[in-house]
Parts: structure tokens; sequence; C-alpha cells
């Protein structure tokens, strides 16, 4: 099974979106917080570069004021305030100049930091030998010239501090201007990503919406198409049909339904395997899409059943594209695993007009008159005509199939057991019964397994018919107390014996009851086993390996059962009650028992006579030494449930009647 990209496309773009939205979150936070942290920490240097600055420039102004003070006075200083008070502005100068050089400082403010510091220590030379001139009493004269150098270098120093100060101001202003421009520029990339993300949630919108439409377009063809060959189903068939029907009974328009059926489609499905088959009716498909006209309908109704509405077509028309499908389905070659296969198509069609009631009724005389062109020999077509004898047979049969369904439903089959004897009359030391069933419907009549037999193998229900008779005895024998001097013969059909899971369902019921394998005596008739020789001898040796019994039913009825009897592990041969009923009027049947019997006693092989029903065929039938009689002559049949008991209870009434399946 492919995987869906489009999950991942959308997952992968939702993780996109979800992701730029992030990356939008994150940088506007780390904006933000990367802006309120430079301006606060730009506001904080600034101004503490500002103020040590500013305390510089001070501590030089308050040394030049003491200076000019002492220099202006006619009074002798003391000389320890003057030294302290030069010292203290000195020193302050110093601590100042000392936090401000803690700080990041820029070349050109490097540049007039030096200029400060060169000129400073001129400054404070010049400012000690002033000091030392008014401590000594020097001239007037002196003193100005030595107090004016020292005020100069003080005023030039104050200058470039200044200078200084002017420029911290100044590259303040430029940190805030980066500051701006960096959040504009982080703002613009925000508006971006959200740009993108929004361009990218779009893109997903319109991807989910495209996706979501493909997806319901997928689920509405799927709804109404067939998944392998992508024909319309039959619930859309079925729609169809009833818009051409009402266009029928509205405007008197005329169409044809048809209904197709593969011949010998389950062989090769059989032989070749599955893929095989779904391969032939793809191809099939398109072989009949070329076909028929451009505006018909053609509709897998399940299996190797196909529907074909043909609108606006007369019924002369729809016979002619019906024997022009039949003819290339005929001619086309299948080719698989070097080999060519052939199949062939039967075609049941049905007018669709004014008179037609309804879409129920037009499906199921097109599926009427499909079996009846498969029941007249396949590979033909069949139009659906009510007074038709191959019609009326097949509702007669249809109605059968719905009985059998609902029997196996409801459990109305029910099981008839009937003794088989020694050829002397006498009971055998194990006691043998055949099991027959027999049909009971909602009045409590009989009906003969003559009847829905064929309908049941003509429709594939043999199967669940069979499985439902084993099941039933099998639980039988585990409800009794003891089955070893007991055997049970069932009758398996053509179906079961090519069915190759039965045999292990057989196998799986046994060990699950607990049930002895030689409790069990399996009849397979003459024509089954030799038209599935392979099959019947690969089943017989897989169920012999828990010591079931195999009987060949109905020997005989074809005499070229005799070259394959070698081929069959059976333990016993059940003489056709053909050639035993008329044993004692007719030699040539004599004969054949006689011979049959004999070839039976070469190969130790047991043989059992059906349909005994007097007392002159049993002895005849003891002279011949056949092994064991079988009919009404040693007793009618009883129900099943019998069995539990030693004898068959007083008042059990037994019909007269009763056929083996």
């Amino acid at each position: 099974m492919k995987h869906d990209p489009s999950k991942y496309i959308i997952m992968l773009g939702f993780a996109s979106l979800l992701s730029l939205l992030s990356i939008v979150a994150f940088v506007s936070i780390l904006q933000m917080n990367r802006t309120l942290d430079s301006m606060s920490n730009l506001v904080m240097i600034t101004n503490a570069k500002i103020t040590h600055a500013n305390q510089m420039r001070d501590f030089l102004r308050l040394r030049g004021n003491v200076l000019t003070s002492i220099t202006q006075t006619n009074k002798q200083p003391q000389p320890v305030l003057l030294t302290a008070k030069l010292d203290e502005y000195t020193i302050g100068y110093k601590q100042a100049q000392q936090d401000f050089k803690k700080f990041h400082i820029s070349t050109t403010g490097r540049s007039l930091l030096n200029d400060v510091e060169r000129l400073e220590t001129i400054s404070g030379d010049l400012t000690t030998h002033a000091t030392e001139l008014v401590m000594s009493n020097a001239s007037r004269a002196e003193i100005n010239v030595a107090t004016t150098a020292a005020n100069d270098a003080h005023d030039k120093t104050i200058r470039i501090l200044t200078k200084l100060i002017a420029l911290q101001e100044t590259n303040a202003r430029n940190a805030l201007s980066d500051s701006v421009n960096y959040q504009k520029m982080a703002q613009t990339i925000i508006i971006l990503l959200t740009l993108t993300s929004l361009l990218v949630g779009i893109l997903i919108s319109l991807f989910v919406l495209r996706e979501t439409s493909r997806k319901n377009s997928e689920i509405r063809f799927q709804a109404s198409h067939d998944a392998l060959t992508k024909l319309i189903n039959r619930k859309e068939f079925e729609s169809r049909l009833e818009t051409a029907l009402e266009k029928s009974h509205t405007e008197g328009r005329v169409h044809a339904l048809c209904f197709l059926d593969l011949d010998q489609f389950k062989v090769i499905n059989d032989t070749c395997g599955h893929t095989a088959g779904d391969e032939l009716l793809c191809q099939l498909t398109q072989v009949i899409n070329k076909h028929v006209r451009e505006h018909d309908t053609l509709s897998r109704l399940g299996g190797d059943e196909f529907g074909l509405l043909l609108e606006d077509c007369t019924l002369e028309s729809a016979i002619e594209i019906a024997e022009g499908i039949i003819r290339v389905v005929n001619k086309y070659e299948f080719h698989w695993q070097e080999k060519v296969h052939h199949v062939g198509v039967s075609i049941g069609i049905t007018p669709i007009n004014r008179k037609t009631t309804s879409v129920t009724k037009a499906m199921s005389e097109a599926d009427i008159a499909c079996y009846a062109a498969k029941d007249m020999g396949r590979n033909q077509l069949h139009v659906h005509e009510l007074t038709d004898v191959q019609v009326k047979r097949m509702h007669k049969e249809l109605s059968w199939v719905a009985d059998i369904q609902n029997s196996l439903k409801d459990n109305r089959f029910k099981l008839y057991v009937q003794p088989i004897h020694t050829a002397s009359g006498k009971l055998p030391e194990i006691r043998m019964y055949e099991i027959l069933l027999r049909l009971k419907d909602d009045e409590g009549n009989v009906s003969s397994p003559g009847n829905y037999i064929p309908a049941a193998e003509r429709f594939g229900l043999m199967r669940d018919v069979d499985q439902w008779v084993v099941e039933q005895v099998i639980q039988t024998l585990h409800t009794m107390p003891n089955t070893d001097n007991i055997c049970l013969f069932v009758n398996l059909s053509a179906n079961t014996l090519s069915d190759k899971n039965f045999c292990n369902q057989i196998l799986k019921l046994m060990d699950e009851y607990k049930v002895n394998g030689n409790s069990i005596c399996f009849e397979i008739t003459e024509t089954t086993a030799v038209r599935n020789i392979r099959q019947a001898i690969d089943f017989i040796k897989t169920l012999k390996q828990t010591n079931c019994f195999f009987a060949l039913d109905d020997f005989g009825a074809g005499m070229s059962s005799f070259s394959y009897l070698k081929d069959l592990p059976v333990d016993y041969i059940k003489i056709d009650g053909s050639l035993v009923t008329n044993l004692h009027s007719n030699n040539v049947s004599h004969a054949m028992v006689a011979a049959i019997n004999e070839v039976g006693n070469v190969m130790k092989i047991k043989t059992i006579a059906e349909h005994v029903e007097n007392e002159m065929t049993m002895l005849r039938l003891n002279d011949i030494g056949v092994s064991f009689v079988q009919g009404f002559h040693f007793g009618m049949p009883r129900p099943i449930e019998t069995l539990r008991l030693s004898s068959v209870p007083k008042g059990v009434s037994e019909p007269t009647v009763l056929y083996n399946h």
C-alpha cells in the first residue's frame, strides 16, 4: 500500500509555520530585551563617565581656586591647610580619573584623556611651584608669573575635559541612534517573518483545501466505483438504472439492461491464482469498454459478473452489441506465465421500457436471462421472456437458493440415517449408517434433494450444505457415549472436494470434538472422483491419516471408473442403485454387479449394494458375494437423534420416501 505524501507535506508545513512563529516571538523578545538592556547600559555608562569627567574638571577648578586664593591674599597662609587642600583635590582628581578609565573609551576619547593626563601633570607641577613660591615669600611678580602659568595649564586641562565630556554625550547619542536603527532593523525582520508565516499559513490552507477536495473526490470515486477495475459499482449502477427507468416512464425512452458472466474464469482463477484473475478482469474491462458506446454504462457487479446499461437503445441494437462483446471476448487471448488462456461470456438481456416496474425487477430478469444463457451452453446471449422455459426454471432454482440459504440460517435442514446390513441380512459388527439430508418447508413438508441440490450446486451453495452436514455429524458423534462400534457415511459434493480449505476444517472439527476418524466414512461419487482425480486422491490421503474411511458412490454409472479405481485408496465401493434395482430381471445388470464385486474382491475393497428393496434382490446379491446391502428392505430412514439409543423407540414415525443427496 502506497503512503500518501500529502499528510507529510501538511505536517512539514505546519512545523515550518510553528517554527517561523516561534522565531518571530523569539526575535521580538530578544530584540526588545537587547534594546532595553542596551539603552539601560548606555545611559548608566554614559552618566557614570560624564559624572567622573565632571568630577575631574571640578577637582581641577577647585585646585585652581585654592591656588588663586592663596596668591591673592596678603596674609601668610597656613602651610598644613594649604597642602591638605591641594592634596585632597589632587587625590579626588586621581580617583575620578581612575573611575573614568574603568569604562570603555573610544580612540578619540583615549587621545583626549592622554592630553588631559599630560596637561594635568604640567598643571600639578606648576601649582606646586607657585605654592612653594608663596610659602617662601617670593616676590609678587614672581608668584604672579607662576600662578598665571599654573592657571593657564588648569584652563587648558579643563577645556580638554570639557571636550571629553562633550565626546561622551556625542557617543551616547550615536549609540542611541544605533540602537534605534537596530530596533528598526529587528522590526523589519519581524515584519518579514510575520509576512512569511502568513504566506506559509495561506499556502498550507490552500494545500489542505486542495487535498481535502482531492480526498473527497477519491472518497466519492471509491464509494461509486470498483477498486479493481475502476468501473462503477453495483450501487452506482442501480442508481443510474433508476434514472434510466424514470426516463422510460416519463419520456417513453427505451433502454436495455445486460448482465455479463464470464465463462471459465474460475478455472483461470484457481489454476493461475487470484493475481492472474484480477489482471484478466482488468484487461477484459478495457476490451468490453472499447466495444460499447461512449454513453453506455459498464459496471462490475461482483466477482466475474458485469452489468451493462445501454441507454436509448432498442432491443435489436442491444443484441447486436452483446453479440459483438461475445465475439471480442471469445477471441481475446490472455497471456499469463508464458501460457495463453481463453474465456467466454454469457449475456442476459432485458429491455427497459414503460412496462418495467422496478430496478429490482429489471436486475432480476437480466440475471435470470444470463443464467439461462449459461445453462444453454455458455458463450451466448439470451433475452428475457417470461414464457421461456429456461427462464421459468431459473426462477424456480433461484427460489430454491433462497430456501437453502434460509434453511442453513434457520437450521431447517434435518439429518436422517439409513442402516447398512450384510448381504445375509444380518447387522454387521460395526453398525453402519448412511447420512441422508432432507429439507422441511414452513408447513413441514419434505422436499426431495433432487429438487434443491442442483440449485445448490449451480449457485455454489453445496460447500455450505456439506459443511453443515459434517458439523452436525461430528457433533452427534461427540454426544454419543461409545463410537467404537459405529460408522456414519457422509456424502461430499464435487464443489467441496475441490476446496482445499474444507479438508482442514474437517480436521479442526474432529480435533475440537475429539471424534475418532474410524467413525466416519466419506462418500464421493464416481463422476466426481474421476473428474477431480488429483484433488480426490489428495483429499482421501489427508483424511485417511486420521483413520477416516472412504467410499466410492454410484459406482458403475460409468464403467470408465474401473481404470481409475486402482489410483483411489477407497475402502468401499457402493454399487449404483440403477444396476441393483434390475438385478433379478436383467442379466446385464447381474453381470455388471458381479464384475464390480469381483474387482472389489481382487483389490480388497468391500462392496455395498444400494436400493435393495426386496428379498429376491438381497438373495441374488448374497449369491454374488456382495459384502453389504442398503435399502428400504432393511430399514427406513430415521432421525439421526435415535442413534443415541440402542434401538428405535416405538411410535417414531419414519418417512416412506427419502432421497440421498
